[in-house]
């Protein structure tokens, strides 16, 4: 089933269009990795499919519906946003920040019930976050705080969850933590994740297809093996790779060479030649 459909989008701010002429969809399931240099247009994508930013031309649906036609709260039953920066601007502890994703589901006035606070037993439990609960999550460490974030966009029960950069300034234990939480919860519920990544190891390690964007546009879409070959990589990121094969997961791992190696190399290649 189709959960997400951008159809002919162009989007931007003021006079600077950003995105410009993108069309694709996302099945019920998917884990959908979204790469490209800076400037490509990740994070505008990223803010007109979650509602922050308005297309200058083009549709995004979900589940056949106008984005711009569903209301705040019934978009917030469904559809869970983690952008790459949240501010948190009161000292709330860990239990109260991520009960706030209840909230969507339930009225105006209305107190929590024992559904929801079950909810919260469960993803602070599978986010590994119940030991903070009484913490102020301005206190907490980068690692614990993403952890915590991610709680909150758990407890909304999304059907569909968009994600900006949510491995950023983590070290690799932490990033690859965050990412199997989210791989786990996209095989055991069926949880469709459209995610922004920047280093793309981790998206050819996690997602299940990428949109590789250049110049605002969708240069390349498919499988990991389809999309990172060191032509589609160097072409868009101006920049020479190798790519070779994981041994493990026998996805593509791409390996930066770097300007030193590449005069080494060239000099081996002109002896080789004399």
């Amino acid at each position: 089933m189709e959960i997400l459909k951008v159809d002919n989008l162009s989007c931007g701010y003021e006079d600077n269009i950003v995105v410009d002429d993108v069309s694709f969809s996302v099945k019920a399931g998917d884990f959908l990795g979204i790469i490209g240099p800076n400037g490509a247009g990740k994070t505008t994508l990223f803010r007109a499919i979650s509602r922050i930013l308005k297309p200058r031309q083009g549709n995004i649906f979900y589940k056949g519906r106008d984005v711009g036609c569903i209301s705040t709260r019934d978009f917030a039953q469904e559809v869970a946003v983690i952008p790459q920066i949240l501010e948190v601007p009161f000292a709330f502890s860990v239990e109260e920040f991520v009960l706030m994703g209840r909230f969507p589901h339930v009225d105006r006035f209305e107190a929590l019930k024992k559904a929801d606070y079950a909810i919260l037993e469960n993803v602070l439990d599978f986010t590994d976050s119940a030991p903070l609960r009484k913490r102020k999550i301005n206190e907490l460490s980068g690692g614990e705080r993403q952890r915590v974030i991610l709680a909150q966009g758990f407890a909304q029960k999304p059907h569909l969850l968009l994600l900006d950069e949510p491995t950023a300034h983590l070290d690799i234990a932490h990033q690859a933590h965050i990412l199997d939480l989210l791989k786990r919860l996209n095989k055991e519920t069926n949880l469709t994740v459209i995610i922004v990544l920047h280093d793309l190891n981790l998206a050819s390690s996690y997602c299940d297809r990428l949109i590789l964007l250049g110049g605002g546009r969708i240069f390349k879409e498919g499988a990991p093996q389809d999309v990172l070959t060191y032509q589609n990589i160097e072409e868009v990121y101006k920049t020479v790779v190798v790519v070779r094969e994981n041994p493990i997961s026998r996805k593509p791992y791409v390996i930066l060479v770097s300007e030193e190696e590449r005069k080494i190399k060239e000099k081996k290649c002109k002896k080789g030649q004399d």
